[in-house]
C-alpha cells in the first residue's frame, strides 16, 4: 500500500512525538512508594473517627436490643452477633477449633425477670439511689429483722469473725464488701484473699442461718448463688437507716472496724422486706470473640499481640444500666482499631488478635476461660493491651505487673509521638485478686498492660453511665493511641 505524502508526514510526526514522550517519562523522577508510617496514618485518618466511635457506643447502649448485655442472656448474644458481624466485615481471620469467631464456654446466668423491691420498716426504698437487685439472688420474697455483720467474714485462721456473738438465724444480714485488712503487703493480702470474694459473703451467711442479705457494694452478677438466699445491693443512703440513734453511720463504723481490727456487729431492731424475681440458668453459654490480622513478616507472623476488651455488663437490675463507658467505649475503640489495621495498605510484622471478652462482670469468666483454653501458645503472645472504661477523662491510666513494666513503652512512646495526653503509668505488684481481665492475664503470666480513662466521672455501675456522657474527642484519641501501641508492639525488634 502506498501512503500519501500528507499521511506519511503525520505518521512520522506521531512516531517522533511518541519517542519524545517516552524519553521524557524515562527522565521524570519516579514517585516514591508511600512509607509504612504514612500508610498507617492514612488508614488511621480514614477509619478512626471520634463521631463514628461515639455512634458505636450509642448503638451498644440500646436498652431494647441488648438489655444491659448480661453474660449468658439473650441480650448479650445479640451484642455478640453484632460485633461478630463487624469482625467479618473487616475481614478478620478465624482460628481453627472455634465456632467461627466464637470461643463458646459454659457459664451461669441469673436474670431479673420481673418486679423487685426493697422495703425498710414498710417503706419502699428508691431504686438506684438506695438499692439494686441482687445479681445472683434466689427468686423469692423474704421479710425479717436486719442484723449488721460488718464484713460478713469468718476467718478463724486470722482470729477474726464478724458473726461472733450475734444470732442471724432466719434473719437478713447487712454487710460490707472486702475485709478489715488495710495492709498492702503481699503475704497479708494473700492471707485475706479468700475472704474478699463475694462468694464467701453468701456462703458464710447461709452457713450461719441467714435467709437474706443487704450487701453494701456496687451491683454485679458475680456473687455466689444459693436457691434459698435472697439479697439486694444497697447504698449508704439505705444502709445508714439501720444505724440511726447509734452515733455512727455505716461508713464510720467500717472505719472503726478497720482501725481496731475488731468486729462491731449488732442487731438493728429494724425489719426489711426483699422481693427479687429471678431466673437461674446453670446451663448458659458465654462467648468470647477472636479474630486476627496475619502479620506481614514470614517468621514473626507466628507471634502475636492482642487488643482485648470485655463486651458484657450487668443486665437489668431490675432496670437498665447501659454500661456505656464500662465497657462499650472500649469495645467501640477496639473495633475502630480493627477496621483501621485491616484496611491499612501495610500490615504489622506480628499478627494482631482482637479479643472481645464475655463475663468480666460475672467474675472474669471469659478471660479465665481463655487462659485455660488459649487459641495460640502463651509463649507466642508478646503483648496484651486490655481496655477498660476509656471514653471519659483528660488522659489515661495504665497498669502493668511490676516485673514487666518495660512493655508500657509501646503505649507511652505512641502517646509521646502522636496523642500528647497525660498518661499515668503504675505497677500492679499484687495480682492474686484480679479485678479486671488484664490482671487475669497478668496472673497467668502474659505480658499485659491495662489501660483506663483517667479523670472525669464515669458513674461506675450506675444508670448515669450512658452514651450521652461519652466524649468523641477522647474516644478518637484513645483509639489512635491503642492503634499505635499495637503497631509499635507488633513491629518491635
Amino acid at each position: 500500500m502506498i501512503l500519501s505524502k500528507a499521511r506519511t508526514a503525520r505518521v512520522v510526526l506521531i512516531a517522533a512525538l511518541s519517542l519524545i514522550s517516552a524519553s521524557l517519562y524515562a527522565q521524570r523522577p519516579q514517585q516514591k512508594p508511600v512509607s509504612e508510617e504514612r500508610a498507617y496514618l492514612n488508614s488511621m485518618f480514614d477509619n478512626i473517627k471520634g463521631q463514628k466511635i461515639f455512634e458505636t457506643v450509642r448503638h451498644l447502649s440500646d436498652s431494647t436490643l441488648y438489655q444491659g448485655r448480661l453474660s449468658g442472656s439473650a441480650g448479650m448474644l445479640r451484642a455478640v452477633e453484632w460485633v461478630e458481624n463487624k469482625y467479618s466485615e473487616f475481614g478478620l481471620e478465624t482460628f481453627e477449633g472455634l465456632n467461627g469467631y466464637r470461643q463458646d464456654y459454659p457459664t451461669v446466668c441469673d436474670e431479673v425477670v420481673g418486679k423487685c423491691y426493697v422495703k425498710v420498716d414498710g417503706k419502699k426504698a428508691v431504686w438506684a439511689r438506695d438499692w439494686y437487685s441482687g445479681g445472683t439472688s434466689a427468686n423469692g420474697t423474704i421479710e425479717a429483722e436486719v442484723v449488721f455483720a460488718g464484713y460478713g467474714v469468718t476467718a478463724p485462721d486470722l482470729g477474726y469473725d464478724d458473726y461472733e456473738g450475734i444470732d442471724v438465724k432466719g434473719k437478713i444480714v447487712l454487710i460490707e464488701g472486702e475485709t478489715p485488712n488495710t495492709s498492702r503487703n503481699d503475704d497479708t493480702l494473700r492471707m485475706w484473699y479468700p475472704y474478699t470474694l463475694h462468694q464467701h459473703k453468701v456462703e458464710n451467711a447461709v452457713k450461719h442461718g441467714a435467709i437474706g442479705m443487704l450487701y453494701r457494694w456496687v451491683p454485679g452478677p458475680n456473687n455466689g448463688y444459693d436457691p434459698s438466699f435472697v439479697y439486694a445491693y444497697v447504698n449508704y443512703s439505705l444502709a445508714d437507716k439501720f444505724f440511726e440513734g447509734r452515733g455512727k453511720n455505716m461508713s464510720e463504723t467500717m472505719r472503726q472496724i478497720r482501725s481496731e481490727k475488731k468486729p462491731a456487729s449488732f442487731a438493728t431492731g429494724k425489719k426489711a422486706k426483699l422481693k427479687m424475681t429471678m431466673r437461674h440458668n446453670p446451663n448458659a453459654q458465654g462467648h468470647n470473640l477472636l479474630g486476627f490480622i496475619k502479620g506481614s513478616d514470614p517468621v514473626l507472623c507466628n507471634e502475636y499481640v492482642v487488643l482485648s476488651a470485655h463486651l458484657d455488663h450487668l443486665g437489668m437490675v431490675p432496670h437498665h444500666i447501659a454500661g456505656a463507658n464500662d465497657n462499650n467505649s472500649s469495645t467501640a475503640c477496639l473495633l475502630a482499631v480493627a477496621e483501621a489495621l485491616s484496611k491499612s495498605k501495610v500490615k504489622p510484622k506480628r499478627s494482631v488478635i482482637f479479643l472481645t471478652l464475655d463475663g468480666e462482670e460475672a467474675g472474669l469468666t471469659g478471660s479465665i476461660y481463655y487462659c485455660g483454653h488459649p487459641v495460640v501458645p502463651a509463649e507466642k503472645v508478646k503483648y496484651i493491651l486490655n481496655l477498660e472504661q476509656i471514653g471519659i477523662g483528660d488522659g489515661f491510666s495504665t497498669g502493668t505487673k511490676y516485673d514487666s513494666r518495660e512493655i508500657a513503652k509501646y503505649l507511652l512512646d505512641a502517646n509521646e509521638k502522636y496523642i500528647h495526653r497525660p498518661v499515668f503509668d503504675s505497677p500492679k505488684k499484687y495480682v492474686t485478686r484480679p479485678r479486671t481481665d488484664g490482671v487475669v492475664f497478668m496472673k497467668y503470666g502474659y505480658p499485659t498492660v491495662d489501660i483506663f480513662g483517667f479523670g472525669g466521672e464515669s458513674y461506675y455501675h450506675e444508670p448515669r453511665d450512658t452514651w450521652e456522657i461519652q466524649d468523641p474527642s477522647v474516644l478518637e484519641d484513645a483509639a489512635q493511641l491503642l492503634y499505635w501501641s499495637i503497631i509499635n508492639a507488633a513491629n518491635a525488634d
